[in-house]
């Protein structure tokens, strides 16, 4: 009886899961479909082969993420058909079929989960595309989940944000020239227009419309244009479109829109407006590299809670609803004006600002006071970012700090830039910035390199350069060392500075003449100091030690924490 009853509790146990086993594929499908969502679709679908209990998991996924691998197309598209039988099979299939056999995919099987996001982004757009963009657009705005759709549709996807690198003036006041928009020799054209291009009209049909297309391929790379349906999407939450032309109809109706993102879109002024008005949830809009933008205002309906402008260089006013704006980022050139920004309504719950100025170093008057005009219009940042192509750009100036108005709520202080070793002018700087800002908490500065060893090609997408080994370990060696320079630094009291800075973090630090002056300058006048953080560039240990210790050194509270990466 033992031996039997022994044996049945074996058999028992071994028809019971233990506890180590697969748990996950007793979930439902709704709940599978989840969290593969938060893989990129090709990986989501390979969960198909784990079992026949997964093949038909995807279709519960409400999430569709396809990004166009680097390099998967070529020119010689005419060549592909010479290609040996081995050769085609190995070739992976195009990207936009790629993307239709992943929405087909969750076809399969009824009961389809409603689409909560479609995320495309590709490489390389193509004028016979356009009939599947469509569909993958339509399928998108008719499978919407009621809880909202996230939108995010890139063309040409690694086109350059913006065309002005930055650029340090010399000894002479001169700056190199400014580079051009390229285009691929296949699709070089004339610059694109600066003037409202506005919309198509509402009785324009569809043949007119392709008429158009065609005309755009003899001179300009391929457009798309986003299909009309998608302006009366109820339930669109999050749009983001780059590379495309939004042609919107007279009448836009998008209730549920909180978030839009246009980059590298072709309409002008009057065409953006029209979409920002018919979205009265709006709260967060950004606009990338839209050249045919010159005015912007978004007053009397939408009230956002950020507003992002990155690189549109025609831009040349904006007028914006403030009373509920907590985010402002603006990348750019210095403003032709100092009326360039005008805020309607209390500014006072601004919270952070970034200003990141792009382009040639400008030293005129008139630009520093245009870019004083720009920064007055957040006294009561908590956070405050600047980058510019010289570490502290403009402070040391006195038309910038004569008539400087005080920062009394800013806590944390971001500022990077290029510090070359020959910069005398940065402890002033430094010194003018921190009596505007008199409750100061935190400091970080990032130390930017000055010059990148990066190239780009005609669509300004960055590759590395070809180094070998030595040399590319030669070329990431910023690091320096001289035990025997000597460090002038003034003694100076500043009351932030005196006791209000907590914390400060460096960035990058390469141990240069005047990032090493103005770090000693920080530490030797901070006693409050509790926490120091400090990032060094590429080079040896031993001089990655030396300047921790230097750093060390001038610290005054002993007792800070203190972290070196």
């Amino acid at each position: 009886m033992d031996g039997e009853s022994s044996g049945s509790q074996l058999k028992r146990r071994r028809k019971e899961p233990s506890a180590g086993g697969d748990r996950l594929s007793k979930l439902e499908d709704r709940a599978l479909g989840h969290i593969l969502s938060f893989l990129p679709a090709k990986e989501a679908a390979r969960a198909a082969l784990l079992s026949p209990r997964w093949r038909h998991v995807f279709a519960a996924v409400h999430t569709v993420s396809l990004d166009e691998p680097e390099g998967t197309n070529t020119d010689d598209d005419d060549n592909r058909g010479y290609d040996s039988p081995s050769d085609s099979h190995r070739r992976p299939p195009p990207f936009p079929t790629a993307v239709s056999a992943a929405i087909i995919g969750r076809q399969r099987r009824r009961g389809v989960a409603p689409l909560r996001a479609l995320r495309v982004a590709m490489e390389r757009y193509r004028g016979h595309d356009t009939t599947t963009v469509d569909q993958w657009v339509s399928y998108a705005a008719q499978h919407a989940a009621p809880e909202g759709l996230d939108l995010d549709l890139r063309i040409w996807c690694r086109r350059m944000l913006c065309n002005r690198p930055y650029a340090l003036r010399e000894g002479n006041n001169q700056a190199g020239p400014e580079p051009d928009m390229y285009y691929p020799p296949l699709y070089r054209s004339r610059p694109s227009p600066t003037v409202d291009v506005g919309s198509q009209s509402d009785d324009e049909d569809e043949d007119e419309r392709d008429n158009h297309h065609d005309q755009r391929l003899l001179c300009d790379p391929p457009e798309y244009i986003v299909p009309r349906l998608l302006f009366s999407c109820a339930e669109l939450r999050s749009l983001c479109l780059s590379s495309c032309r939004l042609s919107p109809p007279r009448t836009i109706t998008l209730p549920s829109l909180v978030t839009l993102l246009l980059s590298h879109v072709p309409d002008g002024s009057t065409g953006v407006k029209r979409l920002v008005a018919g979205c009265p949830r709006l709260t967060d809009l950004t606009l990338e590299m839209c050249e045919a933008v010159t005015t912007l205002t978004v007053l009397g309906g939408a009230r956002l809670r950020r507003l992002a402008i990155r690189c549109c260089h025609n831009l040349a006013a904006v007028a914006v609803d403030s009373s509920e704006l907590r985010t402002f980022e603006y990348m750019g050139a210095v403003p032709d004006s100092a009326s360039f920004l005008t805020m309607h309504g209390d500014a006072g719950s601004i919270a952070y600002c970034k200003v990141d100025l792009c382009g040639t170093e400008a030293t005129s008057e008139v630009e520093i006071t245009n870019l004083r005009h720009l920064l007055h219009q957040f006294v009561n940042a908590k956070h405050l970012h600047l980058e510019s192509d010289r570490l502290g750009y403009g402070f040391d100036k006195d038309v910038m700090t004569a008539r400087f108005a005080s920062f009394s709520g800013l806590r944390h202080l971001e500022m990077r830039g290029c510090l070359p070793n020959s910069d005398t002018g940065i402890i002033d700087a430094m010194r003018r910035v921190l009596e505007h800002t008199p409750n100061l908490e935190a400091l970080s500065l990032a130390f930017h390199p000055q010059k990148s060893t990066k190239k780009h090609d005609a669509w300004g997408v960055y590759h590395e350069p070809d180094y070998s080994l030595e040399e590319e370990l030669d070329a990431a060696h910023h690091l320096g060392y001289n035990r025997n320079l000597v460090l002038a630094t003034p003694t100076t009291m500043i009351p932030c500075l005196r006791s209000k800075v907590r914390e400060i973090n460096l960035v990058h630090y390469h141990g240069g003449t005047a990032q090493r002056t103005l770090a000693k300058f920080l530490l030797c006048n901070a006693p409050a100091i509790d926490k120091l953080w400090c990032e060094f560039a590429e080079g040896p240990m031993w001089m990655q030690v030396q300047l921790m210790r230097e750093i060390k050194g001038w610290l005054i509270n002993k007792s800070a924490n203190t972290h070196f990466a």
